[in-house]
């Protein structure tokens, strides 16, 4: 049988906890080799997991043996040098969100992947269950007619996280959260790069709308990222959007979100909170389209093990759907490099 080389680069926190398992469920993958700054660690990551090679230096580690793709889970300010690297070796790569933290160097990612024939998958869990995919049918096969407006929100319990605090949830982790990917403002910290990107991911993928401007009204957390954003949004079809994250959320609740999606036809509802979970279309006409989304199976059962899967089935040149590809992942880090630009201006900034 046939077996994916996979090699990892930031084997920290969400990649030992998520990533690096469900890559081990599979008999059809093999975990190669794997990078991680602090040499202790490293070794202790090699040993668990049964790499064959560990590096603290990543150009190293992807020189040691052929690749056929890489899982890149370091720090939002290094997820771009890491997946330049590892395409230019002639790697797929699936990025945690967000892919870059600024637009240019999306761009290069998404021209240079398109240059080497590789994919980028970005794992947002939630464009990866069976409902994101059904509401992006709907609206692509005109159901809501032409999309006018489009209002999102995005909220969890992230307050700790964001001020730089350990994560409450992860004290029986194998590793904790670094600090400095989220409540870092030089680093990639903040709501918008950490959380937000999960749900532009979902507004781009059922969409396929591009934004051009935005703006933003932000409340700061102690180390100045934002632990809320207030934005408003024109997209190139002419339609307007609002989007809202926010860090103030209790604990063990799950969180918020959900999508509206408002056509000239009617409006599609797509709600992902416990106890409100559904995929709703009323139309114009009075008739509604429904599809069930279980108590549960929203925010509650995020996952990323369905975008590993895919990642592995791309890297065996197998059949799959990246429903967080590269465009998609271009598109949601173009949006939050405006937003990020206007909380600082004030002013409506240019996509």
């Amino acid at each position: 049988m046939s077996k994916a080389k996979i090699g990892v680069i930031g084997a920290g926190w969400w990649a030992t906890e998520y990533h690096i398992p469900n890559l081990k469920k599979r008999d059809d993958v093999e975990l190669v080799s794997v990078c991680k700054l602090e040499q202790d660690q490293l070794d202790f990551v090699k040993n668990k997991f049964n790499f064959q090679f560990a590096s603290i230096d990543y150009n190293e580690m992807l020189s040691l043996s052929p690749l056929d793709g890489v899982v890149i889970a370091s720090p939002h300010f290094a997820h771009y040098e890491n997946a330049k690297a590892s395409l230019e070796k002639g790697c797929h790569v699936l990025i945690e969100k967000p892919m870059t933290t600024n637009s240019s160097d999306a761009e290069s990612l998404y021209e240079l992947a398109k240059k080497v024939n590789k994919e980028i998958l970005v794992p947002n869990g939630f464009n990866f269950t069976d409902f994101m995919p059904k509401a992006e049918k709907y609206i692509q096969d005109g159901v809501i007619g032409e999309i006018k407006h489009i209002d999102a929100a995005f909220s969890s319990s992230l307050v700790d996280l964001f001020q730089g605090i350990p994560l409450t949830e992860s004290s029986n982790h194998t590793f904790q959260p670094l600090a400095s990917t989220w409540s870092d403002p030089n680093k990639g910290g903040g709501y918008g790069w950490g959380q937000l990107s999960h749900m532009f991911g979902g507004v781009f993928k059922i969409s396929q709308l591009q934004a051009e401007k935005a703006f933003c009204f932000s409340v700061p957390s102690p180390t100045n990222v934002d632990y809320t954003d207030a934005i408003s949004v024109k997209f190139n079809n002419g339609a307007t959007g609002s989007f809202s994250g926010c860090a103030f959320v209790p604990k063990d609740f799950g969180g918020t979100f959900y999508i509206n999606v408002h056509g000239t036809k009617g409006t599609l509802y797509l709600d992902m909170e416990i106890k409100r979970e559904r995929l709703l279309i009323r139309l114009n006409d009075g008739s509604e389209i429904k599809d069930e989304i279980k108590e549960g199976q929203g925010t509650m059962a995020y996952s990323t093990e369905n975008p590993i899967n895919t990642f592995v089935d791309i890297c065996l040149n197998k059949k799959s759907i990246n429903h967080a590809n590269s465009e998609i992942g271009l598109k949601t880090v173009k949006v939050l490099d405006a937003v990020y630009r206007s909380i600082k201006s004030e002013k409506v900034e240019l996509v």
